[in-house]
């Protein structure tokens, strides 16, 4: 055997385990951006109704007795698919208490 090809086989092993820990590194990376953009995404969504409910009292004078209100008064698009609404109103001159929390999704363990 040559001395370059013996060279060669150990370079491409000693690469293996490089190769291996940059993958394990890249999915590590995936998930946590992953949980990032679902974060990021749930206060975008809290950022826009709370816009919402602003608007409406600086138009009307009360905040909105509901979401749905805001649905249909001032064009509001609320994912009930994702996400768990709740809205809370003592007053109409008191701004309302507004939790949105993920719904559970299903994952796939099979």
């Amino acid at each position: 055997m040559k001395r370059g090809t013996t060279l060669n086989i150990w370079a491409q092993i000693m690469t293996l385990p490089f190769v291996f820990i940059m993958i394990f590194l890249l999915v590590g990376r995936l998930s946590s951006y992953d949980a990032t953009y679902v974060n990021l995404n749930k206060s975008v969504l809290e950022d826009t109704v709370m816009k919402y409910v602003i608007q409406c009292y600086a138009s009307e004078g009360s905040y909105p007795p509901d979401l749905e209100y805001l649905s249909e008064h001032y064009g509001l698009i609320l994912d009930h698919e994702h996400y768990i609404y709740d809205y809370e109103i003592f007053a109409s001159n008191i701004m309302p208490n507004i939790t949105i929390l993920d719904k559970l999704r299903p994952t796939i363990d099979q």
